[in-house]
């Protein structure tokens, strides 16, 4: 059983560090806070972490409270990011409204009940008190509502102009969420059960519920990673064409440099020769080599314009490096 919840923690943690890798290349947070948030959820669900945390925190299972507020803080900004990128967002705002309020109801659940003695089977300890019945199920109809419209959501979305990888990534993080709610209802069945007096400890209904869960981690973080891995590559691709371009330019700038029409425009270009494949110095170059080449077309052979004019036809297509670094905050 630990096993189960060990592996899904794990990946989720790998897509927490490739988002990270990712702000180093100018990458927006996006779902970073969210992976975050249910990563840390995960990890202190693990039942040895649970029983010593909860444990220091006094022994009342408030870390299951903490655990579902985590999960559904995660999963709402899961769901809002998911559905803006996909244009379907039109009641995330009402979904975020009910799961405070529910949020609320189940601290007030949680205080009034009796749960003395860290439990990490919770539900198999507590879920034949009524206040905790009420207070776990309200959680995991939650969850299920909030997957299930994010999968609908998601399925219905154009897909229209869509790469491979965002496709299929997105595909299966619709399919993780519908797995998400067959996991909730799992979970909401044995509740009732445990209500009833009928306990599943350990048995086929708590290990589906687990493997389910499992499904739908697994699911997220390859839903997250087929988009994310593709533009690691594309961002590796033009840095490598980004260097190239410099080292054609290398020299055409060193001997420019030296031109009485090189010597008027380099202060206004902060020219520097070094090794440092920036876009900003790529960009800077080229704007040089403009102002010196409408000052003399003729110190430029046919060859060096050829690769000017290419270079350029790139910049074009990828957007000016100073206007994108502007904007890269939003």
């Amino acid at each position: 059983m630990t096993y189960l919840q060990v592996a899904p923690v794990l990946v989720l943690w790998a897509v927490v560090a490739i988002r990270l890798l990712g702000l180093r290349y100018g990458w927006k947070a996006g779902v970073l806070p969210a992976v975050s948030a249910v990563a840390i959820a995960g990890t202190l669900n693990i039942d040895p972490v649970y029983l010593a945390v909860d444990q220091a925190l006094g022994g009342r299972n408030v870390l299951n409270l903490v655990i579902h507020l985590l999960v559904g803080a995660g999963m709402t900004d899961l769901s809002r990011l998911l559905l803006q990128v996909t244009g379907r967002g039109r009641r995330v705002k009402v979904l975020l409204a009910v799961g405070l309020v529910l949020g609320a109801a189940q601290i007030v659940l949680l205080a009034v009940s009796d749960t003395r003695g860290s439990a990490a089977s919770f539900t198999d300890t507590f879920g034949n008190i009524p206040t905790i019945a009420w207070y776990q199920a309200m959680f995991f109809a939650w969850f299920a509502t909030i997957c299930g419209y994010t999968a609908v959501e998601m399925m219905r979305r154009n897909r229209r102009g869509e790469s491979r990888a965002f496709r299929i990534g997105f595909d299966v993080l619709g399919l993780g969420c519908f797995t998400g709610v067959a996991a909730a209802v799992l979970k909401m069945i044995q509740i009732g059960m445990e209500l009833n007096g009928i306990t599943d400890s350990g048995g086929p209904q708590a290990v589906a519920y687990q493997v389910l869960l499992a499904l739908m981690i697994m699911s997220f973080a390859v839903g997250f990673i087929l988009p994310s891995s593709e533009r690691i590559k594309a961002t590796f691709r033009v840095r490598g064409q980004r260097a190239q371009d410099i080292a054609a330019l290398r020299p055409i700038v060193a001997r420019l440099v030296q031109t009485p029409q090189g010597r008027s425009s380099i202060g206004a270009a902060q020219i520097f020769l070094g090794d440092r494949p920036s876009k900003d110095q790529l960009y800077r170059w080229f704007i040089f080599i403009g102002d010196v080449r409408v000052l003399d077309p003729t110190l430029l052979s046919p060859q060096e314009t050829t690769i000017i004019d290419e270079i350029g036809t790139r910049i074009e297509h990828n957007g000016s490096p100073l206007q994108r670094s502007a904007g890269a905050g939003r």
